[in-house]
């Protein structure tokens, strides 16, 4: 089974990657720009993501809905350069407690603990 959550019924349901899923979770509560994401995420993480692919995850969860933007004030401290910050929507934490709802339920079915 795909990590799948239907928004409501009659509607498509939202997929979630892994990397998906790691993004999102690292944006609830908290807007970040996309450095600060990755250094939230790749120490932990077993194959550090690159911009590369952070990138064109960002703009896939965008078009899902689950998460939005905006453009930063240019600074000192950025070289004058603009940054987007990027935070979770109510529809991706929506999204996101599903996934994690779910994964429970596996572990729970399975007899381990977290």
């Amino acid at each position: 089974m795909s990590k799948t959550l239907k928004k409501k019924e009659g509607t498509k349901p939202i997929k979630l990657s892994a990397i998906d899923e790691d993004i999102v979770t690292v944006l609830l509560g908290r807007e970040l720009y996309g450095l600060e994401i990755l250094e939230q995420l790749n120490p932990d993480r077993p194959l550090p993501l690159g911009f590369g692919s952070l990138y064109p995850a960002l703009n896939r969860l965008e078009k899902k809905g689950l998460i939005e933007w905006r453009w930063g004030d240019e600074g000192e401290e950025t070289g004058g350069a603009r940054r987007k910050y990027y935070q979770v929507t109510g529809l991706g934490a929506t999204t996101l407690d599903g996934v994690q709802k779910y994964r429970a339920l596996l572990v729970q079915r399975s007899g381990q603990t977290l």
